[in-house]
């Protein structure tokens, strides 16, 4: 907490008529040190200043010791920081600003002074007083303080306390685009010892270690030396395994038991990077947070649409602060703001394609993402290794959160848009249609492919290591051959060397896709780059590594499917989203539908879209198509791009497989990535059959 004072001295008449209702001095001239001067040290000023000064600071001991002997008889040092800090807390006080009004002297032995104090709160917003300080010339010569709880608050007096009444609001559900619950409020008991009931410690102890793990040992040190009466907590355990055990809970005396609403999330790992979870607030989080009613005991949204909606989901704390009097009845309400109420929010996720995709991925690194081609709206996103979000928003797992927040598989890392890597083949797309659109080549343009390329000298290879021999542009996209598009690497360096990466960018390579999660942009390569970051000059190489998705290109999963809409959409480069709306408690869809602007769209001729289009489709068909083999016999014609991306030396290959479907009538783009995993004919391609088969009910 900041206390900040600023001081400022007024004309002596203004403070006499301030006092004037006291009967002190209403009339009397004081003298008023120019606001620049330094007040004497035997003034009132003086140590109404050294008072506030060490307010600002937090030295309670300076504060108490310039207190007048009768004050400090009627409160201990301790019971006064007691008394600041309470006020403090209660109201939710993160930020105090004093400014010194008026000092001087009513009497040869008495004066006063007026300050006006600013409190920030968390909850109930600013409170502004402007309370008295009376002050008294000691024997000792010294100016002194006759305190009274009202220099805190006015209304406080000497009897009267402070209350909030809090009021808050339920963390909003998140659902997915069917209703389905992908995280909502749930309980978790808290055991708890109340010494003085305890008969049978044995039995006490060994009940809750049973039930939560912890040792007796342990058990004994929390409640040891705790007042008899009072409730001592122990442990969190699941609400579940609470009613499993409640008849001998409530029959062990000395163990008593408290409900608590939790972060619940039913689908466990399913869509995990999505949804993220909570976690208490932390200090940044606090600072940043502080103003909308956050305490150091909430939960805020950590990773996911939980971080992301936060303010949707959480709502904002209200509260009414009020004076009561020592019976406990309302003297004055200082402020009374309500709650600003939750909302839930619904996904654009399928959660059983969202499953399918999971599956799919058979617990291989990776990601597979499903985008609907009208909206961009994220069908499924899955990641693998997941991570259960139950976990993470447990305080009590501190070993398992932090064993996966360590764990070299990164699994809380969303590999769809957090991993980079080279796209392989899959750039080729981009590659064709720059070809086409910057170098003016058409879908005909003649190549001659014997398996090994030495246009520079040395030996660059197709996959293909026999050859596809005389192979055009169209045909060198269905059959993925390396030297058609080294060939035409080297066209579009000559045509401009960001030719290639002009029309990538267009396609949003290097760039967040816009969805709701964190994302990284990965990298798209220029000559600018390479010469800030090397110290070294583009060449023709750096082109043809690029047009076949290698060299220093980094793009993420996320990316490479919002490659294939855009080819499915015919150039609108739609960003993505994972959130369809928001709904008030009752249900009522909210004003905010989290539309996206208005898309770009990429100029590309209708001969140049055809030809990619029509080579995507080719892809997937007999005999040459590199996907043949799995989307032959699909009963639903796609259109994709198999990718094999060569990784560090001796490590496997990255496989890729990317497209959509209907290629007539698009409907779902699609992105399988497996890390290390083969090649994309191979394994990718697979896998995404399998979640088209969930997304179009085909029985395999």
């Amino acid at each position: 907490m900041n206390r900040r004072t600023f001081l400022k001295l007024v004309p002596a008449g203004t403070l006499a008529a301030l006092l004037s209702a006291c009967g002190q001095g209403a009339n009397q001239a004081l003298p008023s040190p120019e606001p620049a001067s330094t007040p004497e040290a035997t003034s009132p000023e003086f140590v109404v200043r050294r008072f506030l000064d060490a307010w600002h600071a937090g030295d309670f001991d300076t504060m108490y010791s310039v207190l007048t002997p009768e004050a400090q008889a009627a409160i201990s040092r301790e019971d006064f920081e007691v008394r600041y800090r309470g006020v403090l807390a209660e109201a939710t006080i993160y930020d105090v600003v004093t400014t010194l009004v008026a000092a001087g002297r009513l009497s040869e032995r008495e004066g006063a002074a007026e300050f006006d104090v600013l409190y920030r709160t968390r909850l109930v917003g600013d409170l502004q007083f402007r309370p008295r300080i009376n002050t008294q010339l000691g024997d000792d010569g010294n100016w002194r303080i006759a305190w009274t709880p009202a220099v805190l608050i006015p209304a406080l007096g000497e009897q009267n306390r402070l209350r909030l009444f809090a009021r808050t609001s339920t963390r909003g559900i998140i659902y997915d685009r069917n209703g389905e619950i992908l995280a909502t409020q749930g309980a978790i008991v808290t055991l708890g010892i109340i010494p003085g009931e305890i008969q049978d410690e044995g039995a006490v102890q060994g009940l809750i270690s049973e039930l939560s793990g912890m040792p007796p040992g342990e058990i004994a040190e929390k409640y040891a030396g705790q007042p008899a009466e009072w409730f001592i907590p122990i442990a969190d355990i699941p609400f579940e395994r609470s009613q499993a055990n409640y008849e001998r809970l409530i029959s062990t005396p000395g163990i008593s038991l408290r409900e608590r609403a939790v972060r619940a999330y039913p689908q466990g790992e399913s869509a995990a990077h999505i949804i993220g979870f909570v976690g208490k607030v932390n200090a940044d989080e606090l600072t940043a947070l502080g103003e909308r009613g956050y305490e150091e005991t909430d939960f805020v949204g950590k990773q996911g649409i939980e971080a992301w909606g936060e303010e949707i989901l959480a709502g904002k704390k209200g509260g009414r602060l009020a004076i009561l009097s020592p019976e406990g009845n309302e003297v004055e309400t200082l402020a009374d703001v309500p709650a600003v109420q939750s909302r839930s929010l619904h996904l654009t996720l399928d959660a059983k394609l969202q499953r399918a995709a999971e599956a799919a991925l058979e617990r291989r690194k990776g990601s597979v993402v499903a985008v609907d081609v009208a909206t961009g709206q994220v069908l499924a996103m899955a990641s693998w290794p997941a991570f259960d979000p139950n976990i993470m928003a447990d305080e009590q797992a501190n070993e398992q959160r932090a064993a996966l927040a360590s764990s070299p598989e990164q699994p809380l890392v969303n590999r769809a848009t957090q991993g980079a890597y080279p796209s392989g083949s899959l750039f080729k797309v981009i590659t064709m249609a720059a070809g086409m659109e910057k170098a003016g080549l058409p879908r005909t343009d003649p190549h001659f492919c014997p398996g090994v390329w030495t246009g520079f000298g040395f030996p660059m290879r197709c996959w293909k290591s026999s050859g596809h021999g005389n192979i055009d542009l169209f045909h060198g996209l269905e059959q993925s051959c390396n030297v058609v598009f080294f060939e035409t690497g080297v066209k579009l360096y000559e045509a401009g060397n960001t030719a290639l990466q002009d029309m990538a960018a267009q396609f949003g390579v290097g760039a967040p896709t816009g969805v709701e999660v964190d994302e990284t942009p990965g990298l798209l390569p220029t000559p600018e780059w390479k010469q800030t970051v090397m110290n070294d000059t583009w060449v023709p190489g750096d082109t043809v590594n690029l047009s076949i998705g290698q060299g220093f290109l980094q793009t993420t999963p996320a990316q490479m499917a919002r490659m294939a809409l855009t080819v499915a959409t015919g150039g609108v480069v739609r960003e993505l989203t994972l959130v369809r709306e928001a709904t008030d408690p009752t249900g009522v869809a909210q004003p905010e539908q989290f539309q996206k602007g208005e898309p770009p769209r990429i100029t590309l001729r209708a001969e140049t879209l055809s030809a990619v289009q029509g080579a995507m489709r080719a892809v997937a068909v007999p005999p040459l198509g590199t996907a043949s083999g799995v989307f032959g016999n699909f009963p639903i014609p796609i259109a994709g791009k198999t990718g094999t991306a060569e990784t560090t030396p001796g490590q496997p290959t990255h496989a890729w497989f990317t497209g959509y479907a209907p290629f007539d009538q698009p409907q779902i783009a699609f992105l399988g990535m497996l890390e290390f995993g083969g090649e994309g004919s191979g394994a990718a391609a697979p896998m995404i059959r399998k979640v088209l088969e969930q997304y179009f009910g085909v029985v395999g």
